[in-house]
């Protein structure tokens, strides 16, 4: 007999639905839908929390059960505390990926950049207050916004890992690079620089889908991969 999922932990991104199943406390099972009904079939019995950045609370909270799912949201009760003057504009994802690392190393003041279609970069500090953080494009929006957005530049989104690595473009399209990944890289290393400055003592710590093309190049950090997201879910689930 296999044991009972104690709730599934659903991640809605802007461009993916992810899930993890968590069986004795232990998170495991991941999987990727195409869309949340196909999710909600296969998991007919089991409770959900599902943190989506897309703009469709109201719709999750009809399609979900309220008296066993949770949508989160800055009004969930949460085992942090908000600092923000907007909170209702609070995208859930940064909410959980700010108690997965308060979680992850509580007492400690921890920078959590999140590198996917957009780059968040959010501060929780030693006490469980979420200070605040930065949003930026990410980095094939830098590159599709670019060719959107003029009548001559090309978009580089799907070549650009097979650019050749340059600091001085002697090409248009390596300028793009230059300008875009190797531009994305020096800003969330300045930023790195001037949130130590507030800071005695402070963990970078890096998630995102496009980790991989920036984990050799960020300063001193801590790779979580996509758990932080997920034991911050399950946390909150647990502090209701």
């Amino acid at each position: 007999m296999s044991e009972k999922i104690e709730v599934i932990l659903v991640d809605m991104g802007s461009t993916a639905i992810k899930s993890a199943e968590t069986i004795s406390g232990e998170i495991q099972n991941r999987k990727s839908w195409d869309s949340i009904e196909s999710l909600k079939k296969h998991y007919t019995e089991s409770p959900a929390i599902i943190s989506s950045v897309r703009k469709n609370l109201g719709e999750l909270e009809k399609q979900f059960q309220k008296e066993k799912d949770l949508v989160l949201s800055h009004k969930t009760t949460l085992p942090i505390k908000l600092d923000y003057k907007t909170p209702q504009t609070l995208g859930p994802d940064r909410i959980a990926l700010a108690v997965g690392a308060h979680h992850l190393y509580p007492n400690e003041n921890n920078l959590i950049i999140d590198v996917g279609t957009c780059v968040t970069m959010d501060v929780i500090d030693d006490t469980g207050i979420f200070r605040g953080g930065i949003i930026a494009p990410g980095l094939k929006m830098r590159m599709k916004a670019m060719a959107y957005h003029t009548k001559s530049l090309p978009d580089i989104s799907d070549e650009w890992n097979s650019i050749k690595s340059v600091t001085y473009g002697k090409t248009t399209k390596e300028s793009l690079y230059s300008g875009s990944y190797e531009g994305m890289i020096r800003e969330i290393n300045a930023t790195i620089e001037t949130v130590r400055r507030d800071f005695a003592s402070i963990n970078i710590i890096l998630t995102g889908g496009d980790t991989k093309f920036f984990e050799s190049r960020i300063k001193a950090h801590i790779f979580a991969g996509s758990k932080i997201v997920e034991i911050g879910l399950y946390r909150i689930w647990k502090y209701q």
